[in-house]
């Protein structure tokens, strides 16, 4: 397996994962497809622009293992793009004990052609014991680092399942284990009974603690997460791959998709989506249909939004607006605002892989905004930045004019004070994110005229003028003798803040 990326914003990765001769862009969704009784055609499933599907190995290996073995997995799909398989590990938090052997599916998924294959694991799933955690943590390394000992020299990607459910400490140590065991790409498991239950914010926390632990170059999956609220989230903090059956379960039940959250097709007046099933249809037409009917085209249309939200996080990472994305999203449910919070109270660590400099401006829209990793990057430059090189000091507000006054001409450092950045010597003006930024009025501010005074003075500046609403200079309190600035050259007037 080989990982490629091209292009990042926070945690978001565009990338390419690479298995023999298969490619899969990320961020990238997984529809999970029943091998035996799918509703939805594999080849419609293509056509939506899915390039790869996630199948059960544990009921193929019931039902269908003479025909998988002797056609190849892609064969008997009939779906040419990349395959995953998960080991059945889900059916036993399900369903109860099966008779599962690790060696068994391993054997099987490697001999069926499968491009990435989960190892047999236990989900700790929720509510669980950190006793009960620890056994299912245990039990699904033993048989994740024998599955690689013995079958991992094959043309099969190994998946490491990684366990511990809300136990965060249990999830670090298998997420480590399982990168000294040789695997190069994790599964994070048991989110989809803690997004049941609409613990969005302990799923920011559980993809976090694994996403820390793990090198950058390591793509990470998370298991059961095809939701469009939770999507953009998930990307922004370092999720590249998913897979979900939820396009065709809520299609079953008469769940329509939206990017905002999923309504009851009984209930609505109107299909507000352009797909080629909702331009062709009303909702009373879609209730007038027979249940199997009804459930495919529901299930397609719930796969156009799926794949609309995959390419909006794309666009987004291109366009270095992942924040943005998931802020928006944050908006429609409070459950998420609370999500949106650990984003926020993590911005450290998505400085790492958010580009200091970017095409487009920055969005201040909210409190919350003033903790956006590139604002804190800029924060840190600025101060790096600020050399003294003068015993005397201007300091002058955002977008005011640096300038020139009568008198003596003695040699000052000129800064700006501003409502995002704080501090900052004004030949940064010119400087990405300085003067490319649009704020909304009213937000707490990071500095004020006595607050960057006071800053100042702490460098070593003997005299700081400031200038506060207008061009009226004023002295710092602890000035004893005001002095007039020299006139400003021309690289210390700032031009017109460009707009995004």
């Amino acid at each position: 397996m080989e990982f490629e990326v091209r292009e990042a914003d926070l945690l978001g990765r565009i990338g390419t994962v690479r298995t023999g001769s298969r490619t899969l862009e990320t961020p990238g969704l997984f529809p999970v497809v029943h091998p035996v009784s799918q509703a939805v055609r594999l080849a419609s499933i293509a056509e939506v622009g899915f390039g790869g599907v996630m199948t059960n190995s544990y009921i193929i290996a019931r039902r269908r293992r003479d025909e998988a073995v002797s056609r190849g997995i892609h064969a008997m799909l009939g779906f040419d793009g990349t395959v995953m398989t998960d080991s059945g590990g889900y059916q036993v938090l399900e369903y109860g004990g099966m008779d599962l052997d690790y060696r068994e599916i391993a054997s099987l998924q490697a001999e069926i052609g499968s491009d990435f294959a989960v190892t047999l694991d236990r989900p700790t799933g929720y509510p669980q014991s950190r006793a009960v955690a620890r056994e299912t943590v245990e039990y699904s390394l033993r048989n994740a680092l024998a599955t690689m000992k013995e079958f991992g020299e094959g043309r099969t990607a190994w998946v490491g399942p990684v366990q511990g459910g809300l136990h965060l400490d249990l999830l670090k140590r298998s997420a480590r284990a399982l990168v000294d065991g040789g695997f190069g790409f994790l599964a994070l498991g048991s989110p989809v009974q803690v997004m049941e239950n609409y613990m969005f914010a302990d799923l920011a926390k559980m993809i976090i603690a694994t996403r820390k632990v793990i090198p950058y170059s390591v793509p990470l999956h998370l298991f059961g997460a095809g939701h469009p609220l939770t999507m953009p989230l998930a990307v922004a903090l370092g999720c590249d791959t998913f897979d979900s059956a939820s396009y065709i379960l809520f299609a079953r039940n008469g769940r329509y998709m939206t990017p905002r959250g999923v309504s009851t097709l009984s209930s609505m007046k109107y299909l507000p989506c352009s797909c080629p099933i909702c331009t062709g249809t009303t909702p009373e037409e879609l209730l007038e249909m027979d249940h199997g009917e009804r459930t495919r085209l529901l299930s397609l249309h719930n796969l156009y939004v799926l794949r609309g939200e995959v390419e909006a996080c794309k666009e987004a990472i291109a366009e270095g607006r992942l924040w943005d994305l998931v802020e928006d999203k944050s908006m429609a449910h409070p459950r998420l605002r609370e999500a949106f919070a650990e984003l926020v109270r993590n911005s450290d660590t998505l400085a790492s892989s958010t580009p200091a400099i970017k095409d487009r401006g920055l969005f201040v829209r909210s409190a919350e905004d003033l903790s956006r990793p590139e604002v804190e990057t800029a924060r840190l430059r600025a101060d790096l930045a600020a050399r003294r090189s003068a015993s005397d000091a201007l300091l002058v507000p955002r977008e005011t004019r640096v300038p020139r006054f009568r008198g003596g001409a003695g040699k000052r450092d000129v800064f700006r004070y501003h409502p995002v950045f704080g501090t900052y010597p004004t030949e940064l003006d010119f400087v990405y994110p300085f003067g490319q930024v649009t704020q909304t009025e009213g937000l707490p501010q990071k500095s004020t005229a006595k607050e960057g005074a006071a800053q100042l003075r702490k460098k070593g500046y003997r005299r700081v003028t400031s200038i506060v609403g207008g061009t009226k200079p004023t002295r710092s309190r602890r000035s004893r003798r005001g002095a007039s600035p020299s006139p400003p050259s021309s690289s210390a007037r700032p031009r017109s803040p460009r707009h995004p």
